[in-house]
C-alpha cells in the first residue's frame, strides 16, 4: 500500500484527460464545489477539440458543427450547462449554421437541405412527392422517438421501463432497430434513403447497421436546435471550458500522463504520474478509453471477468482520414456556399462503408467550408476547406513505414478527384497549403484504439440505451467519453462527462447518508 506521506495532495476527484468528456465532468463537479484535478498529459486541453497552424492558416481539427445549443434567447441543453460554468456570454460566442447541409452525387444531383423540423420535412415531400405518406409516417417515428428522448432527459433519466412504455412506446420499438429497419416501414426509394442518411457518417455506421435511435435522436436534434460553430474555432471552446473550471476552483496540471489509478481493496485511493508524482483522491473519472483505464492504469487482474467481456466484446469504430486545404481564393469564387458538403458516388451506403475497410477508392465524404460561417477564420482573400471520410484504423497499421507517405498522399489524392468532379473543378488551382491526417494522426493525439474518433460502433447492440456505461466494478472509478454513455460526437462527450459527475455526486451522496 502507498504510505498517505508519499501523496503531493489531496482532492476528492480526479479527471483523467481533459478532452471534453473530461471538462464536462471536471466543470461540473465545479458547479457541486468539488476538491478537483484535472490531469492531461498534453499541454493543452481539448483532445480531438483542437486545431493547429500551417503556413498562414489556421485549421479546425475535428469540429464540424454542435448540436443542442439553440441561441441565447432560445438555449439548447448545451447553451445553458455553459452559461452555469460561465462560458457565454463571457468567453466564447457560436455562430449558427445557415442550413444542415448541401447533398450531392456524381450523377449531377445536387440538393440543400435545411434546418428546422417543418422546413425539413417539407423540403423531403418536395423533392420526393410520390413518397408522401411513407415520409409522414418516417415524420411520426422520428418525432415521437425525438419526444421519448427529451422525456426521459427531463427526467433525468430516472424513469422506468414500464413508464417510457406507456407513454413513448416507440423509444422501446427502434431501440432494437437499425435506421433500414425504420426504412422499410416507410419507403425504399434509394435516392430518398441517402438524403435523409447522409450526416450518418457522424455516427460511423450506414443505415443498415447504424442504431435508429441514435440516428433519430441526432437528426431531431440538430432540426430542432440547428447547428452552431464557436468561434475561435473548437481549441477556444476546450481552452475557455479549462478556463471555467479553474474559475469554479479546479487545479490542471498540463503535461501529467497518468501511469496508474492505485486500487486498494476495491477501492480508488490516488494516481501515480509518469513521472512519480502522486495524487490522493477518492474517486476516479477516466476520459481514457475503458480498455486502456481497465487493461493498463489499473491491476487488470482485479477486473472481473464479466467486464472484461463488456470493454473488449464491441466492435471498435472508425478513424478519420482528413485533408485540410488552405485555398488562396474566397468560398464564394470557389462556388462554395454552404458549410456542410457530403459528397457521394452513388447511392450505395453499404458500399461506401465497404470502402472504409480498403485503402483504395473513398464513395463518399464531407467536404465543410468554415468561412461560410464565420468568414474570419482564415486571412483575407482566402477561404479553408477541410475534406473528411472515414477509414478503419487497424489497416493504417500494416503499412510499411517506407510507403506511407506514398499512400496517404495518393488517397488524399483520390479525395481532391471527388471534389474536382462535384463542386470545385478546378479547385487545384487555388490550393496554397494542404496538410493530411491519417488514422495513426488520430491515434497520436488520442491514444485511442486504431485512432477511433467514436470509441465503440454505434450499432443497435452499442446504441446510447444499449451502451458501456459510467460505472465500473471499482468503487467509485467512472468511465467518461465517447466509448460510454452517448456515443461519439462533441455535444454527447460533454453531455457523457457531465453524467459520470452526477453519478458521483449521487453516489457520493448515499455514502454520505
Amino acid at each position: 500500500m502507498t504510505e498517505i506521506q508519499n501523496y503531493l495532495d489531496s482532492y476528492n476527484v480526479i479527471v483523467v484527460g481533459a478532452g471534453l468528456a473530461g471538462l464536462g465532468a471536471a466543470c461540473q463537479l465545479g458547479l457541486a464545489n468539488e476538491n478537483v484535478l484535472l490531469l492531461e498529459k498534453h499541454n493543452v486541453p481539448g483532445g480531438f477539440a483542437t486545431s493547429f497552424v500551417r503556413g498562414r492558416f489556421e485549421f479546425e481539427g475535428a469540429l464540424h458543427m454542435l448540436s443542442d445549443i439553440g441561441t441565447p434567447d432560445n438555449p439548447g441543453a448545451l447553451y445553458r450547462f455553459f452559461r452555469r460554468i460561465g462560458l457565454v456570454p463571457e468567453m466564447i460566442t457560436f455562430k449558427n449554421i445557415p442550413e444542415y447541409y448541401r447533398t450531392v452525387y456524381y450523377d449531377g444531383y445536387d440538393e440543400v437541405i435545411p434546418y428546422g423540423v417543418e422546413k425539413y420535412f417539407n423540403k423531403l415531400l418536395e423533392l420526393f412527392h410520390q413518397e408522401t405518406e411513407g415520409i409522414e409516417i418516417f415524420r411520426e417515428i422520428a418525432e415521437s422517438v425525438y419526444d421519448g428522448i427529451k422525456y426521459i432527459g427531463s427526467k433525468r433519466g430516472n424513469v422506468s421501463q414500464k413508464e417510457i412504455l406507456k407513454n413513448h412506446p416507440w423509444i422501446a420499438r427502434v431501440i432494437g432497430l437499425t435506421l433500414q429497419d425504420v426504412f422499410e416501414k416507410c419507403f425504399n426509394n434509394k435516392r430518398l434513403i441517402s438524403v435523409i442518411s447522409q450526416p450518418w457518417g457522424f455516427l460511423g455506421l450506414p443505415p443498415s447497421r447504424v442504431s435508429a435511435y441514435a440516428f433519430l435522436g441526432m437528426t431531431m436534434t440538430y432540426l430542432d436546435w440547428g447547428g452552431a460553430y464557436p468561434v475561435g474555432r473548437s481549441h477556444a471552446l476546450s481552452s475557455a471550458m479549462a478556463k471555467c473550471f479553474r474559475n469554479l476552483g479546479g487545479d490542471i496540471r498540463f503535461n501529467a500522463e497518468v501511469e496508474e489509478i492505485i486500487i486498494e481493496k476495491n477501492l480508488v485511493e490516488g494516481v501515480r504520474l509518469t513521472n512519480g508524482d502522486l495524487y490522493k483522491t477518492n474517486a476516479v473519472i477516466s476520459n481514457v478509453n475503458p480498455i486502456t483505464t481497465s487493461m493498463k492504469l489499473i491491476n487488470k487482474n482485479i477486473i472481473p471477468d464479466e467486464y472484461k467481456k463488456k470493454i473488449y466484446a464491441p466492435a471498435i469504430g472508425p478513424s478519420g482520414f482528413s485533408v485540410y486545404i488552405g485555398l488562396n481564393a474566397i468560398s464564394e469564387k470557389l462556388g462554395l456556399q454552404e458549410h456542410e458538403t457530403f459528397i457521394n458516388i452513388d447511392d450505395d451506403l453499404d458500399a461506401a462503408f465497404e470502402s472504409f475497410h480498403k485503402i483504395s477508392e473513398p464513395k463518399y465524404m464531407v467536404a465543410a467550408c468554415y468561412n461560410n460561417i464565420d468568414n474570419s477564420i482564415s486571412p483575407p482573400g482566402t477561404s479553408e476547406l477541410v475534406l473528411t471520410t472515414l477509414q478503419m484504423g487497424d489497416q493504417w497499421q500494416l503499412i510499411p513505414p517506407d510507403q506511407y507517405h506514398q499512400i496517404k498522399d495518393d488517397y488524399a489524392d483520390k479525395m481532391l478527384k471527388m471534389v474536382e468532379k462535384t463542386i470545385i473543378p478546378n479547385i487545384r488551382d487555388y490550393i496554397e497549403i494542404a496538410e493530411v491526417a491519417t488514422p495513426l494522426t488520430y491515434y497520436r493525439y488520442s491514444n485511442n484504439f486504431n485512432g477511433a474518433i467514436y470509441g465503440y460502433h454505434q450499432d443497435v447492440l452499442n446504441s446510447p440505451m444499449m451502451r458501456l456505461k459510467s460505472n465500473t466494478p471499482i468503487k467509485n472509478l467512472y468511465q467518461a467519453g465517447a466509448w460510454t454513455n452517448f456515443g461519439g460526437g462533441f455535444s454527447t462527450s460533454i453531455l457523457g462527462g457531465r453524467v459520470a459527475a452526477g453519478l458521483y455526486l449521487k453516489n457520493k451522496k448515499e455514502d454520505d447518508l
